[in-house]
């Protein structure tokens, strides 16, 4: 089949709005595009409320990547379809049982945009158009060629020039400012309305890699001061070997990596093709990009939810052939569905299965400001992160593993409730048996590594009654042998 005009993606977002209006909800973004076409999104999401989770998927932010925006409405489609119907999802011999799609449906908040730059693609398309073109259709004054790069765009680093060109007839012209274009105004828009959001993807073709920050030079996690803000360092980024490197916490770096590895793991599972997955420069320096500047405004505003930033760079071609398309559009389904299940928190879905409400806002800022300021703290929370998806699978089939969730969200919940700092409340003698009886829970029923786990961690409870939970931390952060807190080290690529 030819790859599908504008109208006929419209019409398939339509289609899914239509069949499944339950759960599929058109989200009105503010802005047409440069020549007057609607650009449409959708939410997938069964239940509301501030505590949930949101994910973005971008699709068709380059023109001539046509691919790519048909992969998002197949995942749309077979998504809503498997959730309605019950089902679980196959592809190939990639499969996800039924409770899988539920738990994503009931706990996240999907949010699609298919086709970020309709007027590229339909220039695309177009009999006269140019099969290759990368850029919107704007026509700025002054300038002799059509275009900017949409993925250029975006208000991180636009003027530093790296990965980018100030000549309008450049397949990465950066516009005359940041934020220039409707369409990239539309994803920024998103991500404000959106302050739920933990993770965004944008779709590209192709390469075969998973990319994640930072675009604008190496990455480190030592000196915080050698940062995108500091203009200090102006001419120094993006030249490899000029001493400068572009911080990003520890911790940030290897859940990017943990998530780019699964995305990778879910698309190797199809046919066996095994993307690389690496640091945005790694590819070549860029700046100006959509999950760069997802990724960096939580560092401009430490009151947002950080939002994990992926450039999916799909196939080995921009325009596939048919049956390679398929393919492809088959084994990036799976990644992005790796991609929902790692994104789901099992405190999320205990609170939705259970249907209370804990204060998931504090509890994140703790883990955020107050776990990961430790070395226990970080540790613990590589552990929850290894054993997140078998947490998932018990509290969903299992009723004693769901009250003990409940029990467990309870007792932390209690000790950050008053503002996510961890400070005020100590912890009795009641929540160490509480918080003890139902790990034993989960021990009985659990894996020989999460029985392991939870082993160590009673044995870690010991002695912190009448401790806030900050102090709790700091006291096995004293304790913890060197040994032990290599236990959990970075996964290398």
């Amino acid at each position: 089949m030819p790859y599908m005009s504008v109208a006929a993606i419209d019409a398939a977002v339509d289609h899914v709005l239509a069949t499944y209006p339950a759960i599929a909800k058109p989200v009105s973004l503010p802005e047409t595009s440069v020549e007057g076409r609607t650009i449409k999104a959708l939410k997938i999401a069964d239940g509301t409320g501030s505590n949930r989770t949101g994910v973005i998927f971008l699709g068709g932010t380059h023109a001539r990547e046509l691919i790519n925006p048909e992969t998002v409405i197949s995942i749309a489609l077979r998504l809503c379809d498997a959730y309605v119907n019950q089902t679980g999802l196959a592809f190939g011999p990639k499969t996800y049982d039924p409770s899988s799609v539920q738990m994503i449906v009931k706990s996240l908040d999907l949010i699609l945009v298919p086709m970020v730059n309709p007027d590229g693609r339909n220039f695309c398309l177009a009999a006269g158009g140019d099969a290759m073109w990368r850029k919107n259709r704007a026509n700025h004054p002054g300038n002799p060629c059509r275009g900017v790069d949409l993925n250029r765009n975006c208000d991180f680093l636009w003027s530093s020039g790296i990965g980018t060109s100030s000549d309008s007839c450049s397949d990465i012209y950066k516009g005359p400012s940041a934020f220039s274009e409707p369409e990239s105004r539309n994803v920024r828009w998103l991500i404000d309305y959106f302050t739920n959001a933990a993770c965004l993807v944008d779709i590209h073709s192709y390469s075969e890699l998973v990319l994640f920050p930072w675009g604008d030079d190496e990455n480190q996690s030592t000196d915080p001061n050698q940062n995108f803000r500091n203009p200090a360092f102006d001419g120094q980024r993006g030249i490899v070997g000029s001493g400068y490197k572009e911080y990003i916490a520890t911790s940030d770096l290897q859940t990017h990596q943990t998530m780019g590895q699964r995305i990778r793991a879910g698309i190797a599972a199809v046919r066996g093709r095994v993307y690389t997955v690496e640091q945005g420069i790694s590819l070549y320096p860029t700046s100006a990009t959509n999950h760069d500047y997802a990724y960096a405004r939580n560092f401009i505003d430490t009151g947002r939810r950080r939002i994990l930033g992926f450039t999916v760079e799909t196939a080995r071609a921009f325009q596939p052939n048919d049956a390679e398309k398929n393919n492809v559009i088959t084994e990036v389904s799976a990644g992005l569905i790796e991609c929902l299940l790692e994104t789901l928190c099992p405190a999320e879905v205990v609170q939705a299965l259970i249907k209370a409400l804990f204060p998931l806002e504090h509890m994140r800022t703790f883990r955020d400001r107050g776990m990961l300021a430790s070395a226990a703290g970080r540790r613990y929370e590589q552990l929850f992160r290894k054993h997140a998806a078998e947490a998932i699978r018990l509290v969903s089939k299992d009723k004693t593993a769901l009250k003990a969730g409940g029990t467990l969200m309870k007792v932390a919940g209690g000790l950050v409730a008053d503002d996510g700092q961890g400070v005020k409340r100590k912890i009795s003698a009641a929540d160490l048996a509480d918080a003890a009886s139902a790990l034993k829970a989960f021990q009985q029923i659990g894996s020989k590594a999460l029985q392991a786990d939870i082993k160590a961690t009673l044995g870690d409870m010991k002695g912190l009654e009448d401790r806030t939970l900050k102090e709790a931390f700091e006291q096995l952060s004293a304790k913890t042998p060197a040994i032990r807190r290599g236990t959990v080290r970075k996964r290398r690529r």
